[in-house]
């Protein structure tokens, strides 16, 4: 990997330190206490997973102006809470530092000396090395530990000694360069695989542990020892090659005039998807105001559900759609049919409800997206998105009708969340869905929307999974659906 090297002093504070924290309340003041004893340091960017306890309360009255605090929603993962924080650092070089008093933040100089120097790219604080104190513990941990790592030096053909290590540290441009799809501890060989796959240089020192127990506090389990492993195969480049799979956002959407037709073939497929619109508009209808306003409405069928008792404002950037609109809608005098963009409505004139259904994934800036419909929305109003969701479904049909990504629950509720969005309710939806999406467009690259095959799920699958997923919220689903509030503030 090459790149211009960052040049810092010795003693200057060069260093971010991201710290995820779930229910830490009776160490993370202690710990952030070490953190900001560092001589490196320059900022904690502290990232709070939804904490029940005290946790962020007690970050909050800790008075320094280096620590930045963030708030996740709810609860989402470690992975997730580091992709939040990542996003937010500002220092040359950026450290991993766990909430807990298992790692010694006095040892950030041997950790980052090779960052500093220009030698590295990335480096490991490996419990392994011998070097400092390590308090002894779990056997069976230690030994899962290095299956895992050498599993993962067999697929990224490293020679680390200890992958599962919280102290990562990296150039703050090689950490934000990744993108993080794990939300909970698959973090680890994650982001190991992806920049052994960029070429990085990467060191380990040796570093002292004093693990914990689970009576201390200890979260990890088998489970996420599973998904670490489901980790090391799933990110390597043997999966890849293998797997055939596009990769979101890379090769780009094709222009849109293909896209379009795609999508018009899509459009029509749907049409008598009566079942599925009704389950869609359900889902919405709670969070309803009596003035809507619906971004790309395509051939209107949530708009005629949408209409009854409200003034509907649709919009599209088709110009096919917007005239299937304009002949569907004419003499309809609460419906206004727009041929526009979200930059284009201005903020003259504000709404109770945005409506964006299966649009946020066409859009390449979201972030930016649903900041402008948040200011479009009124104090209080609501924000409803209904989008693809797990990277993994991700097919040449996606890109063909201009997807730039599918969603995982935690990624759509931060983005949410850093638009400035309250938090109201995010799920899966459709479980069920998401395996014949992966069998048809994935595996059998099949058109998944095709007329025969949309009926058949619509009049079999659809009412019993309404009725299913009505009273258990499933884990996974072909979509994510979620609903962010204006703060009543704004």
């Amino acid at each position: 990997m090459t790149s211009d090297e960052t040049q810092v002093g010795p003693d200057e504070r060069c260093l971010s330190v991201v710290m995820p924290c779930y229910n830490e309340a009776r160490t993370v003041v202690e710990v952030l206490g070490r953190v900001l004893a560092s001589p490196y340091v320059a900022e904690v960017v502290v990232v709070d997973d939804g904490s029940t306890d005290e946790t962020l309360e007690l970050v909050r009255s800790v008075d320094d102006s280096r620590v930045r605090v963030f708030k996740q929603p709810v609860n989402l993962g470690k992975g997730a809470a580091l992709r939040r924080g990542f996003q937010e650092v500002t220092a040359p070089f950026v450290i991993v530092q766990d909430a807990d008093l298992e790692y010694d933040p006095s040892e950030y100089g041997e950790v980052l000396a090779p960052l500093i120097d220009g030698s590295a790219d990335v480096v490991y604080g490996s419990r392994f090395l011998g070097v400092g104190a390590h308090r002894v513990l779990y056997y069976w941990h230690s030994v899962g530990n290095r299956f895992l790592t050498t599993a993962s030096n067999m697929l990224t053909n490293l020679n680390l000694t200890d992958m599962e290590t919280c102290y990562k540290a990296f150039r703050r441009e090689v950490i934000q360069s990744v993108d993080i799809q794990e939300d909970r501890f698959g973090f680890e060989p994650e982001i190991t695989a992806k920049v052994a796959k960029q070429g990085c240089r990467i060191f380990e020192v040796g570093i002292s542990y004093s693990g914990r127990t689970y009576a201390e506090g200890k979260k990890i389990g088998w489970r996420d020892g599973v998904r670490a492993f489901y980790g090391i195969v799933r990110y390597s480049e043997l999966f890849e090659k293998f797997g055939g799979r596009p990769i979101a956002g890379e090769a780009g959407p094709v222009e849109f005039d293909e896209s379009d037709a795609e999508l018009a073939s899509v459009l029509d497929s749907l049409q008598d998807a009566d079942n599925y619109a009704d389950w869609i508009y359900d889902l919405c209808e709670p969070h309803l105001g009596t003035d809507v306003l619906e971004i790309g409405a395509g051939h209107g069928e949530l708009t005629q559900r949408l209409v009854p008792g409200r003034f509907v404002t649709a919009t599209d950037l088709s110009k096919r759609c917007v005239e299937e609109l304009q002949a569907r809608y004419e003499g309809v005098a609460n419906v206004d049919v727009r041929h526009a963009d979200i930059a284009a409505l201005g903020e003259d004139r504000l709404y109770d409800s945005v409506v964006l259904i299966n649009v946020l994934e066409h859009i390449a800036d979201d972030l930016g997206a649903l900041r402008d419909l948040r200011a479009l929305l009124k104090p209080g109003g609501r924000l409803i998105v209904f989008s693809p969701a797990f990277e993994g479904l991700y097919s040449d049909f996606d890109r063909k009708i201009g997807h730039h990504r599918r969603y995982r629950r935690s990624q759509l509720v931060t983005v949410a969340d850093r638009a400035g969005l309250e938090y109201v309710d995010a799920r899966y939806v459709n479980s069920i869905g998401a395996f014949a999406w992966w069998l048809f467009a994935r595996r059998l690259r099949q058109t998944p929307t095709q007329g025969w095959s949309v009926k058949l799920y619509d009049r079999t699958a659809v009412p019993v999974l309404r009725k299913f997923e009505s009273r258990r919220t499933p884990r996974f689903g072909q979509s994510v659906f979620l609903v962010g509030a204006n703060p009543v503030d704004a």
